[in-house]
């Protein structure tokens, strides 16, 4: 107790206790782990490939434009008056959020949402397809079923077409809508009458 007390005393007694009780502890053997890193370092042969661009393009990233900012998602329609206002007004969550799922195509090399087909390729497809279509079956002319019709199929089926009905509705004074006169008033109506 007298070596505790002197240790609060005089500050030179205090390291000399602690020295005597870690040597009264017994040492705890010390557990070495190896962790094996080779898998995690290997990766993605997709990320490889970018960090050969990056290095390629000098540090620079291969998704940016001529100013350095990052190609974005742009909307097909102009956004409506609440919508805009609502994206510098509102909180965190109704604000629009920045699309980061942006990646270039592998076969045309066009930007492209990922996990989306390229629009690109699918117009280039479509055209292919189109042209081999043509190819194939040739021109083909379509008739309307009006005209190869008999008369009495025409009437049953057709029964209130007119072809000149335009032009019937043209010439009279019908087609065009009168406006009604308006009522004859004074300004005597409008005015509440006097009380005497």
């Amino acid at each position: 107790m007298s070596l505790f007390l002197t240790g609060f005393r005089f500050g030179a007694a205090v390291p000399a206790v602690a020295e005597v009780l870690a040597g009264l502890i017994p040492r705890i053997p010390t557990v070495g782990l190896r962790i094996d890193l080779r898998s995690q370092t290997e990766g993605d042969q997709r990320l490889r490939e970018l960090k050969e661009q990056i290095e390629a393009n000098e540090g620079e990233s291969p998704f940016m434009i001529d100013n350095g900012t990052i190609l974005k998602a742009v909307p097909k329609k102009k956004p409506s008056y609440r919508k805009t206002r609502t994206k510098f007004l509102a909180s965190g969550d109704k604000k629009i959020k920045p699309l980061e799922n942006i990646v270039r195509c592998p076969a045309c090399g066009h930007v492209k949402r990922s996990h989306f087909m390229c629009m690109n390729c699918f117009g280039e497809i479509k055209t292919f397809l189109k042209a081999k279509k043509r190819e194939l079956l040739g021109e083909i002319e379509v008739k309307s079923p009006f005209e190869t019709m008999d008369d009495i199929d025409k009437r049953i089926v057709y029964t209130s077409k007119k072809d000149n009905e335009p032009l019937e509705m043209k010439d009279k004074s019908s087609w065009i809508p009168q406006r009604e006169q308006p009522m004859i008033y004074s300004k005597d109506h409008l005015r509440k009458p006097k009380r005497k």
